[in-house]
């Protein structure tokens, strides 16, 4: 359910795990773009050919959450530490929702965080408090130089072997990922849709 007072315009699938076909709701925002199905299965399959489908050790953080759907996959493929931001509280709000329920079927889920507020605040906290993560969801709202401003605090919360999940509207300008290569950064997937552009990074070495 979505939470009180807000509409929605439909809703995406969990695609596998504990909660397998769970339906999230898609709230009425003009900056929420959920990632479709298809993307999201692509992505997932990607993380478990390199993973050997294991989540649970795992330290993900999805910057731009709007859904939950990326952060909320990783929990019911057994990912528990999962930090979810979005500045949009009643993406939070339905986020928190479905961790709620989740939480009365498995409790190990209460450990999953979810923050509304600044993704480039809360970034930056991170890096100064020597945060590091496993994997870092970028899908920000597109057109609005959200991936620029982003990519820089998303190095310092990475070691090596980290991966980066960047997924930015089709003919989007290419600067950007492409110096990713000189700040260490490998691309090992990729794939387009009508609309997007969507990759998978590995950091090679986390002191470049």
């Amino acid at each position: 359910m979505p939470p009180k007072n807000q509409s929605t315009t439909g809703h995406i699938r969990i695609i596998a795990g504990q909660w397998r076909r769970h339906q999230l709701p898609v709230l009425t925002h003009a900056g929420l773009r959920p990632s479709s199905d298809r993307v999201r299965e692509t992505v997932f399959n990607w993380l478990n050919h390199l993973w050997g489908g294991q989540f649970a050790d795992k330290h993900i953080i999805d910057v731009f959450a709007g859904t939950g759907a990326f952060g909320l996959e990783c929990i019911s493929r057994g990912a528990r530490a999962v930090t979810l931001i979005d500045a949009h509280p009643p993406a939070i709000a339905a986020i928190t929702q479905t961790l709620a329920h989740w939480g009365k079927q498995d409790a190990s889920v209460t450990s999953a965080q979810t923050i509304a507020d600044d993704a480039l605040k809360i970034l930056h906290g991170y890096a100064q408090a020597g945060h590091s993560f496993d994997l870092v969801f970028l899908d920000p709202p597109f057109g609005k130089g959200w991936l620029d401003k982003t990519l820089p605090l998303v190095s310092p919360l990475c070691h090596t072997d980290s991966l980066l999940y960047v997924e930015v509207e089709k003919g989007a300008n290419s600067d950007t990922l492409g110096a990713l290569t000189q700040q260490g950064w490998e691309r090992l997937r990729e794939g387009t849709t009508q609309q997007v552009y969507y990759s998978l990074w590995r950091r090679l070495n986390a002191s470049t």
